[in-house]
């Protein structure tokens, strides 16, 4: 099962005054940001309100360090406006040059995950437990940092453009939350039921996405993990 141990809600800047969650992630090529929110209905128990994937330009983006953080701003604004989105809790994952992400076996978790922090003056971390089990000497760990000056880059955007990070992650942390929700819906279903084990078992697209590739299930799976990761930190 998975379970978290260690959480580090990276950014929270602006008091959380709805409950509206946005996805926004960010690679050294694209930015896609989303809006899931649950629906009354047991058949598709959430919807995607909205959806933006945008492409940089060749010589724009390299690697994600902001270069340009009032393009940026501009992208995020936009897609919040076009969409009358205001005081959002925004969960935000990115990936690229900057990172480091690594799988380690640990034994007792609360002891040894300190020795994953190779340079701590330079990088926060990020763990997620992939199989709690204590009846074998060493469990996997998905371990995630970035560097302090990456992050930094980042929380001045959020300060500059008024957004409420709530954490900053990565899209592996994201996919992990939303194959950890499936997997515990199919394990809740009855025996009388079919056992839903795809995330379009779960959402309404309404048509802003088509799925014609892995790459495009992959980026819903993120969005929708990334609205899990979101909802944690409004019902805590």
């Amino acid at each position: 099962m998975l379970s978290a141990l260690r959480e580090y809600n990276v950014l929270n800047l602006i008091p959380t005054v709805d409950e509206t969650i946005i996805g926004i992630n960010i690679t050294p090529r694209t930015i896609t940001c989303s809006w899931i929110e649950p629906t009354p209905y047991a058949t598709l128990p959430y919807e995607l309100k909205a959806y933006k994937h945008l492409l940089f330009e060749a010589n724009e983006k390299k690697d994600l360090t902001l270069f340009n953080p009032t393009k940026m701003q501009s992208l995020i604004d936009t897609f919040l406006e076009l969409n009358d989105v205001h005081d959002a809790s925004i969960v935000m994952a990115l990936s690229g040059e900057g990172l480091v992400e690594k799988q380690i076996m640990l034994a007792r978790a609360s002891a040894d995950l300190q020795s994953v922090e190779e340079k701590p003056e330079l990088t926060s971390w990020h763990y997620y437990c992939l199989q709690d089990n204590p009846s074998v000497p060493k469990n996997p760990w998905y371990c995630c940092g970035i560097s302090r000056a990456i992050l930094l880059q980042y929380q001045l955007l959020a300060i500059q453009a008024e957004l409420n990070v709530t954490q900053i992650t990565t899209p592996t942390m994201a996919l992990l939350k939303a194959y950890r929700y499936i997997k515990n819906q199919s394990g809740a279903a009855t025996p009388e039921a079919q056992p839903k084990t795809n995330i379009l078992d779960f959402i309404n697209l309404n048509g802003h996405v088509k799925i014609r590739s892995p790459h495009d299930h992959a980026a819903v799976v993120e969005s929708f993990g990334l609205f899990l990761l979101g909802s944690e930190l409004v019902e805590a």
